[in-house]
């Protein structure tokens, strides 16, 4: 496909390949403008159901519209290959720019609120996103915080545990459950369906991550791993952490859904908005150091559809 016309785009080239399909970068002849496209894999394409699935799962998402999230732009088929479209995001990673020790407590702060606010709004509209982790959290050049990939995990959770556990994690495999599971609440674990409480499990993951540089659940196998999560207490930080650190990622990782947050607009709450000002600095110093170190990465290359 690359160097090719797809529909009313022009296929530049391939970025990224993940259980779910194949990601392009591509021009949008029409309006002129780089976009992402993620064409769907064989496997998927083949299930009766699968595109009508995602397809009603992009027409849901593509309803959101937040500075922080990766906007949706098109959906369809083109020569029986189904895809999505969406916004071009040019940026790092959350899990590549994250020093050994995390980041600074107001980058921390402004990673958060942002992440949180596309939360609320997307929770508000009825999406949940399902898949938050850090490799799905993009620094864009400006500075600024996008969440990538949301609504395309639910035929993931419904149809296998495969695919919904698969990553380039170095866990050592058990049965076909090979992969990472740090980000996923104890309640998923259990077999329930993903909610606004399991996202919400997700952000304290990140945070603690970017925190801290580090993981709060960890295990050599997936059962250790999945065990870590429904009966440990997460791991005590290397570095001194603020209060309010620790307070909303204890909020965040409670099992007992009662005492969790109950949505992400009380997470906002215990947020420190006012150090937020002080973030722009303090981004300024990490995207220089991922220049430096030749990190910088187009956004869609971590997310694997």
């Amino acid at each position: 496909m690359v160097g090719a016309p797809f529909g009313r785009y022009y296929i530049e080239n391939e970025i990224g390949r993940g259980a779910m399909g194949v990601v392009y970068r591509a021009h949008d002849i029409k309006l002129d403008r780089p976009v992402a496209i993620k064409v769907l894999s064989e496997d998927l394409r083949l299930r009766p159901t699968a595109w009508g699935s995602i397809l009603k799962e992009a027409k849901t998402a593509s309803a959101l519209n937040h500075p922080c999230i990766c906007t949706i732009y098109d959906a369809g088929e083109e020569n029986e290959q189904p895809y999505i479209a969406m916004e071009w995001v040019e940026g790092c990673p959350l899990n590549i720019l994250l020093a050994p020790s995390g980041l600074t407590p107001s980058l921390v702060a402004h990673t958060a609120w942002q992440i949180a606010s596309a939360l609320a709004h997307a929770h508000q509209r009825g999406v949940i996103h399902r898949d938050i982790k850090s490799s799905n959290i993009v620094i864009t050049t400006q500075g600024e915080v996008k969440v990538l990939d949301f609504g395309h995990a639910k035929l993931i959770r419904n149809d296998s545990l495969q695919g919904y556990f698969s990553s380039s994690s170095s866990l050592k495999p058990m049965g076909y459950l090979a992969g990472t599971i740090n980000y996923q609440a104890p309640e998923v674990l259990l077999g329930e369906r993903a909610n606004v409480s399991s996202d919400i499990w997700s952000l304290g993951i990140v945070i603690y991550e970017t925190a801290t540089g580090n993981l709060p659940f960890r295990g050599d196998t997936v059962f250790e791993l999945a065990t870590a999560i429904m009966t440990s207490r997460p791991a005590r930080p290397s570095k001194k952490i603020p209060g309010w650190t620790a307070h909303v990622i204890g909020r965040c990782l409670e099992r007992d859904l009662t005492r969790r947050y109950c949505c992400a607009r009380d997470v906002l709450l215990d947020l420190p908005r006012q150090r937020l000002s002080d973030a722009a600095q303090d981004m300024t110093g990490e995207l220089g150091r991922m220049h430096t170190r030749g990190d910088r990465a187009d956004a869609h290359e971590a997310c694997h559809v």
